[in-house]
């Protein structure tokens, strides 16, 4: 079905934080709302799905999730799930049926280790950095455009940005972990992000370091935002501690925030490709 998902004069920011270098804009836009959805991690804290190895053939690229539920169970690109053999980040944005067992694409972020923690996976508290999301959907939409069916990554980039983040901040990780990175900051994180609150009316956020736009999200209603709003900042402000200070400017005109909106609305429905 080809459709405009968001009209830009049923969308509008109806709350704007900032603290410091960082500035959250909360959107409504006009949507479906469907009331049987949940997150991941409300699936995995009510005991409602099991993720664990593929249990066909253990390898990097693919796990299992089951849904015990019936609900469907909403899983976000960037999504890092620990434990099992290794911790992985999902490559690209799921809707998983109620009662049913599907495939999961997702690569590796933790490089140095290949051996079982734990049984099944957990979802973690962090979504992954921006430039590791950056290079799944640009090898997987490359794939797409070569009309290659496939949400493989390309796991050597996949690697190259953990460690480069990692470089960044000089820190080290005895299994080239990602999640390793954001336990070792977790304190100066909520430090960073502690006074911004998500809104009950806003189903979207867009967050700006300094005076650039470094995350965008908009989601089919306010709970599952509500379930990603400290993730998807811990996961910006990391850009706080990787960046410059002295090259940040502070957002000081609301008007950038309006106009930077806008134009991703309309980008966006210039796509007739949908996912």
């Amino acid at each position: 079905m080809k459709t405009k998902l968001f009209e830009l004069e049923e969308t509008e920011i109806i709350d704007v934080q900032n603290d410091n270098l960082i500035t959250v804009a909360q959107l409504r836009c006009r949507s479906n709302e469907l009331e049987n959805i949940i997150s991941i991690h409300k699936a995995f804290e009510d005991n409602l799905i099991i993720i664990s190895e593929n249990s066909e053939m253990e390898e990097v690229g693919q796990i299992e999730l089951e849904n015990l539920s019936n609900s469907y169970v909403f899983i976000l690109d960037g999504d890092i799930l620990k434990g099992a053999k290794q911790n992985r980040v999902i490559n690209t944005s799921v809707l998983v049926a109620p009662k049913s067992k599907i495939i999961l694409p997702v690569s590796c972020v933790e490089k140095g280790r290949w051996s079982y923690r734990s049984r099944n996976f957990s979802p973690s508290d962090e979504v992954a950095h921006r430039s590791i999301r950056y290079s799944k959907t640009n090898f997987i939409n490359s794939n797409k455009k070569a009309n290659i069916s496939s949400f493989e990554a390309n796991q050597s980039d996949v690697w190259k940005q953990v460690a480069n983040v990692n470089h960044c901040v000089e820190f080290v990780s005895d299994t080239e972990s990602h999640s390793d990175l954001f336990n070792e900051y977790k304190d100066e994180l909520k430090d960073l992000t502690k006074e911004f609150k998500c809104s009950d009316m806003a189903n979207g956020i867009a967050i700006f370091i300094g005076d650039h736009l470094y995350s965008c999200e908009i989601f089919n209603n306010n709970n599952l935002l509500k379930d990603y709003f400290m993730k998807l900042l811990k996961t910006s402000a990391m850009d706080v501690k990787l960046g410059s200070h002295d090259q940040i400017r502070k957002l000081d005109n609301q008007k950038l925030i309006y106009d930077t909106i806008n134009n991703i609305v309309g980008e966006f429905n210039k796509s007739t490709d949908l996912p």
